[in-house]
């Protein structure tokens, strides 16, 4: 057993289960590294999953530790023995004082007869000394639901200093316990490639919000869980989370409160100030969330440090005399604005919901002239690169500092198609992918800061193999990163094909001879994608709305870019099958309809079922674009036939019409149409076919549905379409009335013939009618037209609608561009 521990340091990931037995099941850890000391951890469990005691009796453990030169222990330096005590789950924490500066070091423990396995971990260089060079990675963001870690795997792999971990290192539960917070991270280290990190590293940590509860803001919960008080939760999340890491005494909690921001300084080559910007924080404004920033979020009062923290920080900087000044922290720090249009939607919990705050110490920063800031950044999942400046809105101000944003270890990004689709709005992004989780490695030297910005295919498969999706580079004294090279992989640029004009919001689907697909993504503003596979060959579909699809063989060859030049043609008018509308929303298949030209794309279901519109949604509008846009639409419940008005918040829900047949009348040409035949499901002897047709140069497909009733009496019944657009800020507009923001459905007499939504995306959707002989029932995430029709036996009734996708440009009113149409 002595021999196999002394041999875990050299053995990769795949062995750690074997090399943690019991009681050492959580495996061993170090962390809080300064030119003197280090703290090593471990946890005496026999049942990890076990989560009252672990499986240990409720008697104090004694447990032995050695450091040494080597990973043989022959040169041991120091050793002792502590108490692995019931009250802190058998946890120990054990300072080791007085090692050499700037030096590698190996540990271990023994209890009960057992050796843990062997952990590797280092002293920093001394304050104020020459520090040639620094390697590290930082982390965050480790759902356990994710996946099994691959990241970590490719981590523990890499020659690093240590790791910063920037938050998030377990997800809660709704239960607050002790006990539960305790299970959770036990759950946590059971991972082999986790322990294989912390065994090999030493880390520096910090929490973000789901260490306690998601969002939450110093004492504010952002709502109920299990009932307890939230500070207890606090308390209980705190207790378990500096029993489980390698923590220094200092950040012991005292009950609800711990002093979580501190110093580590790397020599004179860096000096990291680490940040806790939950504990001490304001609430979120406006109820969290991504809104309008309005009112409070502009209190210079609020902040996201608290008073003392952020005094803390901006003394610090001024004094600091190392080569890089790192600010390590949770959320992040650049603006971003979601809405493309005049109008701005930011995210409340990022210090875009803390605006005042952020301005001070970014022109704190300019203003002292602060050497080469870098600030790291977590909690959104996904990667990023930024400039940070004191003026935002301005594209041509000043950078002052750049910002890395590390995707996560495997936590899901739901919000990547809305970040993409706000890019344009971002100049200050140098740098977004959002499609893969994984890390970022930092090199560094007097001269210059090197991220690598790392993503493993799939976080759902343990020997997912990883790339660099990029790399970027700050130079001594020059603020702003810039990209060094193209990172592993396919990297594509599509243009218009007569124009040469770049083409965004692309679809570029890489899929295996074998018909998997490994990934889809979207092309940005600047019509680049970047796509990553493993070697082999694979077919890249490229399907732009406004645009012919194009499909191209490519081989990728591993530590080699692929770059491929993509010229697309412009769409014929066409109606059919093989083709869907891309998009964040699209749930069209390649076996319903769509049509489509130069402008515009409308799926059509021919078989797929909405679970909103189950049952009904065959020969209903599923998904819909202007060029160079996305879909963001739910669908269009178009029509319906209800016997009485709909009334309340699922008025929208109409299952009132069900089509029975849908076919294509024309395929092309000067129109492409599409038929759909059915009857009301609510009026007797009600028979409802609804043609589309698109023609050339047209932003609109023409919907006209005739209602015919096959029976001997009189029908009276309601009849019009509901719209509903699920993208990021989504609001209805009736003319007359604006933009509707009320969350309750109510009446609005339109003064002209149309109904609309839009989002964040500078794309708004209409339905336009030939008259106002209706009215809109709108609430701000849906709309819908209501006109009460009365067919004697064998009458008809038809509603003619052009359904639109346009771009509303920059005007203040999203809407004023259906009035043009």
């Amino acid at each position: 057993m002595v021999a196999v521990s002394q041999l875990v340091a050299e053995l990769p990931a795949a062995y750690a289960d074997d090399l943690d037995p019991a009681p050492f099941a959580l495996g061993v850890a170090s962390g809080e590294p300064d030119h003197e000391s280090v703290v090593l951890w471990t946890r005496l469990v026999r049942d990890p999953l076990n989560a009252v005691d672990g499986g240990m009796p409720a008697d104090p453990v004694p447990v032995q530790w050695e450091v040494a030169r080597d990973p043989q222990f022959r040169q041991v330096v120091q050793s002792g023995e502590v108490t692995a005590a019931p009250a802190s789950a058998h946890t120990v924490h054990v300072t080791v004082d007085g090692l050499a500066p700037d030096r590698w070091y190996w540990y271990r423990f023994r209890a009960d007869g057992v050796y843990s396995r062997t952990g590797r971990t280092r002293t920093m260089p001394p304050p104020g000394a020459k520090a040639d060079h620094m390697r590290f990675a930082f982390v965050s963001c480790q759902s356990w639901v994710g996946g099994p870690y691959p990241a970590y795997r490719d981590l523990a792999e890499q020659d690093l200093d240590f790791v910063v971990h920037l938050g998030d290192y377990i997800y809660e539960t709704t239960n607050g316990s002790l006990t539960e917070f305790r299970r959770l991270h036990a759950l946590y280290k059971t991972s082999p490639d986790l322990r294989a990190a912390h065994a090999r590293f030493p880390f520096i940590l910090t929490w973000d919000d789901h260490e306690v509860q998601n969002n939450y803001a110093g004492p504010v919960p952002p709502g109920p869980a299990d009932g307890r008080p939230f500070l207890e939760r606090r308390a209980n999340g705190y207790q378990a989370y500096y029993e489980h890491l390698p923590l220094r005494p200092e950040q012991r909690p005292n009950g609800p409160d711990a002093l979580m921001y501190r110093r580590v300084n790397f020599g004179r080559l860096a000096q990291f100030s680490v940040l806790d910007t939950r504990q001490y924080r304001s609430d979120q404004a406006l109820g969290d969330g991504r809104k309008e920033p309005t009112g409070e979020v502009f209190d210079p009062t609020r902040t996201m440090t608290g008073p003392a923290q952020e005094r803390w920080l901006l003394d610090g900087l001024s004094r600091s005399k190392a080569r890089w000044n790192v600010i390590a922290q949770q959320t992040i720090m650049a603006a971003f604005d979601y809405d493309l249009g005049p109008g701005q939607i930011v995210n409340l919990d990022q210090w875009d919901g803390y605006p005042p705050a952020r301005s001070r110490i970014l022109d704190f920063i300019a203003a002292h002239q602060v050497r080469n800031p870098v600030v790291l950044s977590g909690d959104w999942h996904t990667h990023w690169v930024n400039d940070l400046k004191t003026d935002f809105s301005d594209s041509h101000s000043k950078t002052i500092a750049t910002e890395f944003v590390g995707t996560s270890i495997s936590s899901g990004a739901g919000w990547d198609a809305d970040v993409r689709a706000g890019l344009a709005a971002n100049p200050h992004v140098r740098f977004y992918n959002g499609s893969y989780r994984g890390y970022v490695i930092c090199d560094v030297t007097e001269e210059r800061w090197r991220a690598d910005l790392r993503v493993v295919l799939n976080a759902r498969d343990a020997g997912s193999p990883a790339y660099t999706i990029a790399a970027f580079e700050v130079r001594d004294g020059l603020p702003g990163a810039y990209r060094i090279d193209a990172g592993d992989g396919i990297v594509a640029r599509v243009t218009d094909a007569a124009t040469g004009a770049a083409l965004p919001n692309v679809q570029v689907t890489v899929t295996t001879t074998d018909g998997s697909q490994p990934v889809a993504n979207t092309t940005d503003p600047a019509g680049e994608v970047l796509t990553f596979a493993p070697p082999g060959n694979y077919l890249v579909a490229v399907n732009g709305v406004g645009y012919e699809p194009e499909n191209r063989p490519v081989t990728v060859v591993q530590g080699t870019p692929t770059k491929l030049d993509l010229r697309l043609r412009r769409a014929a008018t066409t109606a059919g099958t093989g083709r869907t509308v891309p998009g964040p929303q699209s749930e069209g298949k390649p076996s319903d309809l769509v049509l489509g030209n130069d402008l515009v794309a409308l799926s059509v279901s021919a078989g797929t079922e909405d679970p909103q519109l189950s049952g009904v949604t065959v020969g209903k509008p599923l998904d819909l674009a202007a060029v160079g846009r996305l879909d963001q639409l739910d669908w269009i419940n178009l029509p319906y036939a209800s016997a009485a008005q709909p009334r309340g918040g699922n008025a929208w829900q109409q299952r009132t019409v069900r089509s029975t047949a849908v076919e294509v009348l024309s395929e092309g040409g000067s129109a492409a149409t599409v038929r759909a035949t059915g009857a009301s499901t609510a009026v007797p002897d009600l028979r409802v076919v609804t043609t589309y047709a698109i023609r050339p140069n047209q932003p609109w497909v023409t919907a006209e549905s005739v209602f015919t009733n096959l029976g001997t009496a009189a029908h009276t019944f309601w009849t019009g379409d509901a719209l509903d657009h699920d993208g990021a800020g989504q609001r209805s507009g009736v003319p007359g009335h604006g933009t509707i923001t009320s969350g309750t459905p109510a009446d609005y007499p339109p003064t002209a013939p149309w109904i609309g939504m839009t989002g964040s995306d500078r794309q708004t959707y209409g339905l336009l009618y030939d008259d106002t002989d209706f009215v809109a029932y709108a609430a701000y995430n849906w709309v819908m037209s209501q006109r009460q029709v009365t067919l004697a036996p064998g009458g008809t009734f038809t509603l003619r609608r052009r359904i639109a996708a346009v771009d509303s440009g920059e005007d203040v009113d999203p809407f004023a561009v259906l009035g043009q149409l």
